[in-house]
């Protein structure tokens, strides 16, 4: 549950960063940006991984290129959703984006990962 919750966050502080940190993304106003990653924060969670069950067999066709592209188009599409928020310049930065987010969303899941492998020590 922890996890899900850091994966969100995540995905929601990765959209204000980029466009920070990245030239082809602009932000325009910072509480509709935030906007913009709840709401692909929410389709990561519930629409995403349906998604990749329908491509799963395209997928491993293109050996993954079809997931990757579903993502770009996923971070393409919402900022167009709420009005001035973010602007990305073209296709391959919202790739950039997308890897950015799914970068974070690993390092998470590994982070919970070491976390839940941890023995607990008991002292006598």
């Amino acid at each position: 549950m922890l996890a899900t919750i850091l994966r969100f966050a995540a995905t929601v502080a990765a959209i204000p960063l980029c466009a920070r940190f990245m030239d082809g993304v602009h932000l325009i106003d910072f509480h509709n940006a935030i906007l913009v990653g709840v709401i692909l924060a929410v389709l990561y969670t519930l629409l995403r991984p349906f998604l990749r069950l329908v491509l799963k067999l395209p997928n491993f066709c293109t050996l993954g290129l079809v997931y990757v592209v579903l993502d770009a188009l996923l971070v393409n599409w919402v900022p167009k959703l709420v009005r001035n928020s973010v602007k990305i310049d073209s296709f391959l930065w919202a790739l950039a984006v997308s890897l950015v987010i799914n970068v974070l969303r690993m390092a998470v899941d590994m982070l919970s990962l070491i976390h839940i492998s941890e023995p607990t020590r008991r002292y006598a």
